[in-house]
């Protein structure tokens, strides 16, 4: 049986990993993989980094997978417009959507485009990404925040 400090270490210990593992959030390897090739795009062009957030990493797979399932390229809101329901509070909000074979190859896409680039070159601090395979099709959405 453990002395009662070690057991108040261990337990200490635990408490630190839950409360690390809720804060930074569950994300999938994909997901980080997104956050990966936006961080590295960032750190290209002499930005800083953007952190993943729980709730915008949520909704954003969500979004991915509504994506997938309707084979459908469309922002949260519907067609060309983002909703900004269950984000934490933000000073600006950008969102990327999209398909492509891979995350590499949906990244290089966003990166082509001017509207895109901007958003994963833009002024903010957070991100949430969403990433679903069906078929042959990588389904993926980036959302972006500064928060106030």
């Amino acid at each position: 049986m453990p002395s009662p400090s070690l057991r108040r270490a261990l337990a200490a210990a635990a408490a630190i990993l839950v409360c690390t593992t809720l804060l930074t959030g569950c994300f999938s390897a994909n997901q980080q993989k997104m956050v990966d090739q936006i961080n590295a795009s960032r750190s290209h062009a002499g930005l800083g980094v953007v952190v993943g957030n729980a709730q915008a990493m949520d909704k954003a797979q969500r979004w991915a997978a509504h994506m997938a399932a309707t084979g459908v390229i469309e922002h949260t809101g519907g067609g060309s417009r983002l909703s900004t329901d269950g984000l934490p509070r933000w000073c600006a909000v950008g969102e990327n959507v999209g398909s492509a074979t891979s995350t590499a190859t949906l990244h290089d896409r966003f990166l082509a485009s001017p509207a895109h680039r901007a958003n994963i070159l833009g002024p903010y601090d957070h991100v949430g990404t969403g990433v679903v395979r069906q078929g042959d099709l990588v389904y993926g959405v980036q959302i972006f925040y500064r928060a106030c």
